[in-house]
């Protein structure tokens, strides 16, 4: 029997090809989760870097201004660090002065909200036949639901908030190390960025400018609030009306709930001091249109599109960074979500998202650093071909 002559090899199927998608997805979701347990567990170092750097790179331009003055590095970080503490620390001891007069008021404005809610149990009990003593149990039933509910949540506050205090201490000298080493750190994004034309050291100067000009544009909004809100309280005669101004300002950098927990103490504070509940309604009615200016021309024009995200994704990194670090990430969501979008930006694979993140434009713009950039590397071209 002749041999039969061996069946020739059909051309290869690629190893792996219908698997490849699946790999790829495994790896991104196990990625991901390593990420935010990482965020997760060292939240209190993350955020202290976070925030440091933000400051730093507010601070850059006076430290650069003050070297250009003959001032040495060191100096000149430590200048800078020192004006950020001054104006930190003179904020705080504003509004503990004004708290110190404030505490000296409780006693009154007590006496003055016990008689204000016997006046109203007596009214619920002739309207609605409910006697003081029912009102009374139902009273001390819904505390208890609410001291049993609320208390892991305040205990949660007042950790979060010691622990912002503690970590005042520190940023102010992290900063300084990073305006001290910006030469260094400079030199080692030029060396990760070999052969790929600057686009990390690009990076991180795009997050530098973001991150300054958000600073900025916050402090500005929180600034004219303060002001918007003492005129619209002095005009309804309440009694410290700058300092429950102010606060509320201070609470609006917390979006969405911030600008209503700081409308709390005022509205109290009209039910108890002034004879008619109109005042309260005018305390509603001054946070409302503090923030319907706020919204609509006061942030747009000051902050502009500093960070460049659609509502979707600012409404949902806030709940995610608030989910992963609380207090901290609701009040840092928006700036470290607009870092990640630039980083998206300058990563080609990655482009789709950094447009899925971004707001609508009607047509590119380019700013004035980028133009700068384009300017520096075309003459670095020139002295390159004249070599």
């Amino acid at each position: 029997m002749a041999d039969t002559p061996p069946l020739s090899p059909g051309p290869l199927q690629p190893v792996g090809r219908f698997t490849d998608p699946l790999l790829r997805y495994v790896l991104v979701l196990l990625a991901v989760i390593g990420t935010v347990t990482v965020l997760s567990y060292a939240q209190s170092l993350f955020v202290l870097l976070f925030v440091s750097g933000i400051f730093s790179f507010l601070l850059l331009p006076l430290c650069r201004k003050l070297e250009a003055w003959r001032f040495p590095l060191w100096s000149a970080a430590a200048i800078s660090c020192t004006l950020l503490l001054i104006a930190f620390f003179g904020t705080i001891s504003f509004l503990g002065w004004q708290y110190s007069h404030f505490g000296k008021e409780i006693p009154v404005l007590q006496e003055a909200l016990l008689a204000r809610m016997d006046s109203f149990q007596q009214f619920v009990e002739e309207r609605y036949h409910w006697t003081q003593g029912q009102q009374a149990e139902w009273i001390d039933k819904e505390l208890g639901k609410l001291a049993t509910s609320g208390g892991a949540m305040l205990m949660g506050v007042f950790s979060a908030t010691g622990e912002a205090l503690a970590q005042a201490i520190v940023v102010p000298i992290v900063t300084f190390f990073f305006l001290l080493l910006k030469g260094r750190f400079r030199e080692f994004f030029n060396r990760v960025t070999i052969g790929r034309e600057g686009s990390v050291l690009r990076m991180v100067q795009n997050i530098s400018v973001l991150s300054r000009n958000w600073l900025k544009g916050v402090l500005i909004v929180v600034a004219c609030i303060a002001v918007l809100d003492s005129i619209g309280f002095l005009a309804l005669g309440l009694e410290y009306a700058v300092l429950l101004g102010v606060t509320a300002a201070l609470l609006n950098v917390i979006p969405y709930v911030g600008p209503w927990l700081g409308a709390v103490v005022p509205v109290l504070i009209a039910l108890v001091t002034k004879d008619s509940t109109f005042y309260a309604l005018g305390v509603v009615g001054v946070i409302a249109v503090t923030q319907f200016l706020d919204n609509n021309f006061i942030t747009p024009k000051v902050v502009g599109s500093s960070v460049s995200l659609n509502p979707l994704a600012s409404m949902l990194a806030l709940i995610a960074w608030g989910m992963l670090w609380g207090l901290m990430g609701l009040i840092l969501a928006i700036p470290i979500t607009g870092m990640i979008k630039l980083v998206f930006d300058e990563i080609p694979s990655l482009k789709p998202w950094g447009f899925l993140l971004g707001e609508e434009s009607s047509a590119p713009r380019k700013t004035a650093f980028r133009a700068a950039l384009e300017r520096m590397r075309e003459r670095r071209r020139k002295q390159a071909k004249k070599k």
